[in-house]
């Protein structure tokens, strides 16, 4: 039975059935089992695979994978050392306060986790921290307040750029700090202007092929290819609408003589000025006077009372 049981059994090593990672050669053997052509795979000499193989032996006493790593205790437990921690290895759950770096982990347990993220968190603060101290020292060293040690701090002292910075014109830096410049204005681009309105120049003055609305004045243009005919009736329907603008659609100016510029008050009928509108008076003429406002008709009116019966 137990050797009947051996027979059946993939022997060690190989993948199991379902392993998505890489196995050499593999596509080029078939006719066994995925667990057959892996063991002989692994155990070939003349495939070209690592010296060790790839899944671990979790039967050997030596494997023990452990969370968090010691590395990352000995991060969290060293900061008693810099400044009065709240954190502290372990994390006890339940705590609701904030935990650095703890809402982007998932899959293990709470002081893992919590573990993990605040050492990744004061790793991350040790390296600003390192950072700011090597700015302060290129800066003491640049501004001659320091004393070069190595070979690479003499480098920092011969280079071009020096900090810290120093203002080109120390005299004006209060001015401009309080000048305000106008910026030019610029007209926002039109991505998607209409061909009706574009410049006659434009090469994009046309209309795309099989285009089902109105082409205006493209009665006229026939015979000849899309964009050339759309092109030539686009540009008479602008030319017309700008020359109309222009002329027929312009704002209408009236010209009327001055008045004098003393009226009699006790005048009835003024010789060159128009009787005030709604008023209720007689006016000779006024009845055969129409289509004209009522200061121009009693105007006339009293042009006609004066003999001048020229219209």
């Amino acid at each position: 039975m137990t050797a009947g049981a051996e027979l059946l059994a993939t022997p060690e090593p190989h993948l199991v059935p379902g392993y998505a990672g890489y196995c050499p050669q593999y596509r080029y053997r078939c006719g066994e089992t995925y667990g057959s052509i892996t063991h002989k795979l692994l155990l070939d000499p003349t495939v070209n695979h690592a010296d060790t193989l790839i899944l671990s032996n979790r039967v050997t006493d030596d494997y023990e994978v452990q969370r968090p790593p010691k590395n990352d205790i000995d991060i969290v437990n060293s900061r008693y050392k810099r400044t009065d921690p709240i954190f502290y290895h372990p994390l006890m759950p339940g705590y609701e306060g904030f935990t650095p770096r703890l809402n982007a982990r998932n899959g293990q347990r709470y002081t893992v986790l919590a573990t993990e993220g605040l050492a990744e968190f004061e790793r991350q603060q040790l390296k600003n921290k390192a950072a700011l101290n090597e700015l302060k020292k290129t800066v003491a060293l640049q501004s001659g307040h320091g004393e070069p040690r190595n070979l690479e701090d003499r480098l920092l002292i011969k280079s071009e750029f020096k900090l810290p910075m120093l203002a080109v014109r120390p005299d004006c830096v209060g001015v401009m700090r309080n000048l305000f410049l106008d910026e030019q204005y610029e007209q926002p681009k039109d991505h998607s202007p209409s061909p009706y309105f574009m410049d006659n120049a434009n090469p994009k003055k046309y209309f795309i092929s099989r285009y089902a609305g109105h082409i205006p004045y493209g009665y006229a243009h026939f015979g000849v290819s899309n964009v050339p005919a759309t092109n030539s009736a686009l540009t008479e329907f602008t030319s017309n609408y700008r020359k109309r603008q222009s002329t027929e659609w312009a704002p209408a100016t009236i010209t009327r003589p001055d008045p004098p510029l003393i009226i009699q008050p006790t005048t009835i009928y003024h010789k060159h000025v128009g009787m005030l509108p709604n008023y209720l008076g007689h006016v000779p003429g006024e009845t055969y006077r129409f289509g004209k406002t009522f200061g121009a008709d009693t105007k006339d009116a009293k042009r006609w009372l004066r003999g001048d019966f020229s219209v």
